[in-house]
């Protein structure tokens, strides 16, 4: 379900004004009423439910309309909702989220690619998004993505964004979002994991689970935090059986 733009387009669904609007604020793509339906509908058939929100109205429409149908069907089944990008969620839907056991699916690397029109666009507020150590604080379960093809299925360097928030001018977006980097690498595994239900069969190695995982060229851990997006793939296990192997590991 798809409830509003981006940000950078300006088509975000906000709370407040854009910077030099006088009263724009983007716009829904739905009714309250066609969302409920279709959550109403997701908790119904017990079906998880994926729904784009970028603008922090687009959030509160998603929270408010997920609670209503949770209310209305009385349903007490977590489907695991997850809320997509969450670019501009404020930290009071954060503890909401947290209460209705909705995923939050960063976007993170917007910190990079668009943080410096974030800045234009939105002002001071371009300083929390994609709050992902809010997240954290509010223990709401959090995933990254890429958004491909609107940029490769590059992992590491999602997790190198996470960590250092650096905009393509070298803007730091948002000190206060940082996070470690073991969190981050918590968002591309474990928690990826949870998001689409198969926790007890993937996201860390463990005896009894899936061996699929990647062999690295440095531990992230050791790595300076600056360098995390340099490091590569040596080999890709999948059940056990080495899928992918890079030339440099070949030598």
């Amino acid at each position: 379900l798809i409830l509003d733009g981006s940000p950078q387009g300006k088509t975000a669904w906000m709370s407040q004004p854009y910077e030099g609007e006088s009263s724009y604020c983007g716009y829904p793509a739905h009714t309250d009423q066609e969302v409920l339906e279709c959550l109403s509908t997701a908790l119904e058939e017990k079906l998880q439910v994926l729904v784009h929100c970028n603008g922090d109205a687009a959030a509160q429409q998603l929270i408010d309309q997920y609670r209503l149908a949770k209310e209305q069907t009385g349903s007490t089944q977590n489907i695991r909702p997850v809320m997509i990008h969450a670019q501009t969620v404020r930290k009071d839907q954060l503890k909401q989220m947290a209460e209705l056991d909705m995923i939050a699916s960063f976007f993170i690397a917007h910190t990079y690619y668009w943080g410096d029109i974030h800045c234009k666009n939105l002002g001071q507020r371009a300083m929390s998004i994609s709050p992902v150590q809010s997240a954290i604080e509010n223990h709401v379960v959090y995933t990254f993505h890429q958004d491909t093809p609107v940029l490769l299925p590059n992992m590491m360097e999602t997790v190198w964004c996470a960590v250092n928030r650096i905009s393509r001018q070298g803007t730091v977006i948002g000190q206060q979002e940082k996070i470690s980097v073991l969190d981050a690498l918590k968002g591309i595994t474990i928690n990826a994991a949870y998001q689409y239900g198969e926790e007890r069969k993937k996201g860390s190695i463990k005896m009894g689970k899936r061996a699929d995982f990647v062999i690295l060229d440095r531990n992230p851990l050791k790595t300076p935090k600056l360098e995390l997006n340099q490091i590569q793939i040596l080999q890709t296990i999948k059940d056990g059986i080495p899928v992918y192997q890079s030339f440099q590991n070949k030598k």
